[in-house]
């Protein structure tokens, strides 16, 4: 099959590390509570019950059992209960400190990257 026959443009995406641990999404004053299934540099792949639409903006509060994370994040995309977030740094500090986070739950979980 040749690239123009193929059904999926090649994109990059940031390696992932498989969780399991609760999120909560804060946007247009509701709150929406999930799991988060797996976390990158780049964002979350979470489930979430009830309405949250792509484009939304709010507060993301990640709660790995190391300690609880809140910054800013917007709905990249919604397939089936799968969301997307996208994390929204507002400082390079920010950037820097939820790097570290994640490298945190990298070491505590033992899980392996998806790619």
């Amino acid at each position: 099959m040749s690239a123009v026959d193929s059904p999926r443009k090649f994109q990059y995406r940031e390696p992932r590390l498989e969780t399991g641990f609760n999120v909560d999404f804060v946007a247009g004053g509701q709150l929406f509570s999930g799991l988060c299934r797996d976390v990158s540099s780049a964002g979350i792949r979470g489930e979430f019950e009830g309405p949250i639409t792509v484009g939304s903006d709010g507060l993301l509060i990640l709660r790995p059992p190391i300690g609880v994370l809140e910054l800013r994040a917007r709905v990249a995309y919604i397939e089936k209960r799968q969301v997307g977030l996208l994390f929204l740094f507002e400082t390079p500090w920010e950037r820097t400190t939820t790097l570290e986070f994640i490298a945190e739950i990298a070491k505590g979980a033992g899980a392996n990257p998806v790619v």
